[in-house]
């Protein structure tokens, strides 16, 4: 059996066991899990353009403008004005978005945590090195 038909064999069944996986880990979120993406993806560039977000999330600008819309709605993110350029938009977290951010990043872990013990350690380490091994890969075909 050649490389592709294997993957082309994996690949649905690793997606749903990714997709409990991520259920699991962010399972009682008030936020859906886009949010929570826009969220991570604002809060990893300390302030972000919206054309900038769009880009990061792969989503038309409209969406991206939806998503910080109804962000800004629950008070987790706020736009302002760029104080070196007046015509750009600046998005970024407000303090009770970064407490947000805080909160759901330790309760992932406790999560995982949780999640790892599951495992003994050579499982850990296996599971771990493998999501290593994909991200590597995943990236040179960015």
């Amino acid at each position: 059996m050649e490389n592709i038909d294997r993957l082309e064999q994996l690949y649905p069944g690793l997606l749903r066991r990714m997709g409990q996986l991520r259920a699991l880990v962010h399972k009682g979120l008030d936020l859906t899990y886009n949010q929570y993406k826009t969220l991570l993806t604002i809060a990893a560039s300390g302030r972000c353009s919206l054309g900038d977000l769009g880009r990061e999330l792969e989503v038309a600008m409209s969406s991206a403008s939806q998503m910080v819309d109804r962000l800004v709605a629950q008070g987790l993110v706020e736009r302002r004005q760029d104080a070196d350029n007046r015509r750009q938009v600046v998005i970024r977290l407000t303090p009770r978005g970064e407490a947000l951010i805080g909160e759901l990043r330790r309760g992932i872990l406790v999560r995982y945590r949780k999640f790892f013990k599951r495992l003994d350690a050579a499982e850990q380490a296996e599971l771990v090195g493998a999501f290593e091994t994909i991200a590597r890969i995943l990236d040179k075909l960015a």
